[in-house]
């Protein structure tokens, strides 16, 4: 369907997409869909929770040596026991709780439960230590904190216990994932029990009382380059998130979705579960990220859909070839985090036969706001993120500007919409900063608009190299380094302090297995692919990039192990 369109230059780079095919509803809560699943599939599964790979897990942790299956009359009976427990322990509508774990069924229950007595659950990602995990905790307001007492030898509840020392608006843990969470400890079952003290009438009140504006999600941003910025994202947001996402992927009624995006992120939260759950679909999912566990398991699981991002595709690929996988019922892959390079896209498509589907968001926009359909024209499939969801505007402006660029020039990329978040959580100045009075959100992305309305990012304003005076984009260099040495499994490129131009490209690259290029028959394998000002000063060959936990490379970390020189010689280039 038409968008409104760049009508004429004065407008400028412009589309606001109409409603297609689902309307928005705004009188929508999250924990509706799981109603309207259990009204027409309540035998069918909602969640499979997959084994844990051996290095995932931990002494004193339960982990199942089977997927434990949870349908979704079974997932709305536990979701309506831990609301009530909520409740029992003197959390109500407009309070918040915290989860510090990996991906587990109790987080699924969790959302759903603050959703039904419009209570916020704030997910923290595992990795944290004590300080950032009190920053976190404090920041929300978290009242409670759901915990695995380890994780991959990590020690949760050490920072927990150190964690709560500075936190005296923090009034209880429950222990989750244990086998016995220890002598005067409050384990998950025990905890659940006691919803039974509170009656169903009160609950129903409870129920009656939250609505789809209330913030059921603070989702705390990566923390790539700061302090985390905790995102309210409200019922409405997260249902219609997941029902657009859904429909946009073509997703059939039942689709089988395969993930290890964390639950702590609204790629693994929105994109991934509300999306499933819009569909009446089963939510398959390990702990943490594992290739071998998730190949195997969309054979044995006869998984329909895939998520994640490019850098897993790439884990998932190598995993299946090694393990004998075919992952032949994967019909749908639905990736993000940054545009699926052409190479790899077009070796899944080739080898798995499968539908590619790009989305483009950030927490801000509550996950997902543009995405493509993996039946769009290729010329918008690979090379664009999409079009924006049905509701969602977005325009391209100059940097640090209102002022729209003419129809299809680069600038930054703006997005206005039903889930724009609601604020930063305590932080004023940043949401001001961020989100215009009008409801723009600035994205921090450099983007194009084509005529029709797609997306074209072109790479980040952060990531904006200036060497000599001469703007360099680091998506441009990682695209030729790609294109011209197929060798290459995946590349990052960033700026690195240079005396005389200011600063220089350096390119960090992962080979494919087997491959044995040099750094200099990198340089030689760019020639003519590049400007002479765009290629790299500077090569390093890594075995792996470092990580956010939903899958993004973490470039300051590159760039600060570069100036360290901790990443091989240099190659004395400028």
């Amino acid at each position: 369907m038409n968008g409104i369109p760049l009508e004429n230059a004065a407008a400028g780079s412009f589309w606001a997409q109409p409603e297609e095919t689902l309307p928005y509803e705004p009188g929508l809560r999250y924990d509706d869909l799981l109603d309207r699943a259990v009204a027409r599939a309540a035998g069918r599964d909602a969640v499979v929770f997959l084994p844990g790979a051996a290095p995932a897990v931990s002494p004193g942790v339960a982990t199942p040596a089977v997927p434990v299956r949870l349908t979704y009359a079974g997932l709305a009976a536990q979701a309506g026991q831990a609301a009530r427990a909520l409740l029992a322990m003197g959390v109500t509508r407009g309070s918040t709780i915290a989860l510090y774990a990996s991906n587990r069924p109790e987080a699924v229950v969790l959302q759903f439960a603050c959703a039904r007595i419009g209570v916020a659950l704030a997910p923290v990602n595992p990795a944290y230590g004590p300080g950032d995990l009190a920053f976190v905790l404090g920041r929300a307001g978290a009242v409670m904190c759901f915990a695995e007492p380890r994780l991959r030898g990590m020690d949760l509840a050490a920072s927990v216990r150190a964690a709560a020392g500075s936190l005296p608006g923090l009034r209880s843990v429950v222990w989750i994932g244990a086998d016995e969470p220890g002598p005067g400890a409050l384990g998950w079952d025990a905890w659940l029990a006691l919803g039974s003290a509170v009656s169903l009438a009160s609950y129903d009140a409870a129920r009656a009382a939250a609505g789809p504006d209330d913030v059921i999600a603070k989702m705390f941003t990566s923390g790539t380059t700061g302090r985390p910025k905790g995102v309210r994202i409200r019922s409405a947001a997260m249902a219609n998130g997941g029902r657009f996402v859904a429909e946009r992927a073509r997703w059939e009624d039942g689709v089988r979705m395969l993930h290890a995006m964390p639950l702590f992120h609204c790629g693994g939260t929105i994109s991934s579960m509300a999306s499933c759950q819009a569909v009446l679909g089963t939510a398959i999912f390990p702990p943490v990220f594992s290739p071998a566990v998730m190949c195997a398991a969309a054979d044995a699981e006869r998984a329909t859909a895939l998520v994640g991002v490019p850098t897993m595709l790439i884990a998932l690929d190598q995993a299946a070839q090694a393990g004998g996988h075919s992952l032949a019922s994967v019909r749908t892959v639905m990736t993000g985090g940054s545009l699926v390079p052409q190479a790899v896209a077009d070796h899944w498509t080739a080898r798995y036969g499968v539908g590619i589907c790009n989305t483009y968001g950030m927490t801000e926009t509550g996950a997902s706001a543009v995405q493509t359909a993996p039946d769009d024209p290729a010329e918008h499939l690979y090379a664009t993120v999409g079009r924006p969801l049905p509701g969602v505007s977005v325009d391209i402006v100059a940097p640090g500007t209102t002022d729209r660029v003419p129809a299809g020039a680069e600038g930054e990329i703006r997005l206005r919409g039903w889930g724009v978040m609601d604020g930063y959580e305590g932080d004023p100045e940043a949401t001001a900063a961020a989100l215009s009075g009008d409801g723009w959100i600035r994205t921090g992305d450099l983007g194009a608009l084509t005529p029709d309305g797609y997306v074209r990012v072109t790479g980040r304003l952060k990531d904006l190299i200036i060497r000599g005076g001469e703007n360099i984009a680091a998506a441009a260099v990682e695209d030729a380094i790609r294109a011209a040495l197929p060798d290459v499994l995946d590349v990052s490129v960033v700026g690195v302090p240079d005396e005389y131009y200011g600063e220089a490209v350096a390119a960090f690259v992962r080979l494919r297995d087997g491959a044995a290029l040099t750094t200099g028959a990198i340089l030689e394998g760019l020639a003519g692919h590049l400007p002479r000002y765009q290629v790299p000063g500077h090569v390093r060959i890594v075995g792996q990039f470092p990580m956010t936990p939903s899958g993004k490379i973490q470039k300051y970390v590159l760039r600060e192990q570069f100036i360290k020189g901790e990443l091989g010689d240099d190659l004395g280039r400028g």
